[in-house]
């Protein structure tokens, strides 16, 4: 058998049907691409080509994320064309006076199940006292918190308002409010992991965490803090995004499958059963 039938059995077995959707947990509408630091560009899909993109991938439903840019409204109306498919996410600043109180709404008016907050871009760190309310709010609704905790390579969005330290103090403060660490927290990688053994709310989502997606690097990378996530007894903690429509599915899927390609001998493997894993069973909690 080639290493090419191989490869398609292998994808073909880790995604079989297992009677649990599949999800992308790290979706836009909208969404600035910063591949090429200097030349960054904005790339948006319709609902068509999103659906269509899930499908090619074996995907059903999707997390879509609202931001500064793309509105709660905006996704909670997108979400509502094909419901069935979609799972919306809102926006607050929560340092913000009364945004405990917007947060209620979105999820009691705009049917929105869990929050995106940006405190790199918003200018504060997560484990400040003001937004300890809309946590609070979050907390009793069963909303997953999903924090942008990477890097962006502009000058404004400062590294210690992703500091996983601070994380440390929001899920002891909120042991039920169920925390998502988008991009696996890069380049803090091995702290955030650690900050996911310590606390069971707290996941990881391996959404676009480096920098050339295309670049063999990538993978490597990834299945070193893979195997580093194996190691410390918390895969079961990381789940699949994409950080989508900057990267596809397929293709991630496709690379994900392939994640033991660097493995220099067969103890360094991950395990393929657990890394399907990632696209269904890891999300379960973390799901409408």
């Amino acid at each position: 058998m080639t290493a090419i039938d191989t490869a398609m059995l292998t994808r073909q077995h880790s995604l079989e049907n297992r009677g649990i959707p599949k999800v992308d947990y790290h979706c836009h509408i909208s969404i600035t691409e910063y591949s090429d630091p200097a030349n960054p560009t904005i790339i948006s899909v319709s609902k068509e080509e999103f659906i269509a993109d899930l499908e090619e991938a074996g995907i059903d439903k999707a997390v879509v994320l609202s931001d500064k840019r793309t509105t709660p409204q905006q996704v909670a109306d997108f979400c509502s064309q094909a419901p069935d498919r979609f799972i919306g996410f809102g926006y607050v600043n929560p340092i913000q006076n009364g945004t405990d109180e917007e947060a209620l709404m979105q999820r009691e008016e705009l049917g929105l199940h869990g929050l995106k907050l940006y405190p790199c871009s918003d200018g504060y760190k997560p484990d400040d006292t003001h937004a300890f309310k809309v946590y609070e709010v979050a907390s009793e609704l069963g909303m997953p918190i999903m924090f942008h905790h990477a890097g962006m390579p502009v000058p404004y969005d400062y590294l210690y308002h992703n500091d996983p330290a601070q994380i440390d103090v929001v899920a002891e403060c909120f042991p039920d409010l169920k925390i998502v660490l988008a991009h696996i927290g890069y380049p803090r990688v091995d702290e955030t992991i650690y900050v996911a053994r310590k606390h069971k709310n707290v996941y990881c989502d391996i959404s676009w965490p480096y920098g050339d997606v295309n670049h063999p690097s990538f993978l490597f990378m990834l299945w070193k803090d893979l195997l580093t996530a194996l190691n410390m007894g918390v895969l079961h903690k990381m789940i699949f995004g994409t950080d989508y429509p900057g990267v596809r599915q397929r293709p991630y899927v496709d690379m994900l499958m392939n994640i033991n390609r660097y493995a220099t001998h067969d103890d360094l493997k991950l395990p393929m059963d657990r890394i399907a894993d990632l696209l269904d069973k890891n999300l379960q909690p973390l799901l409408p």
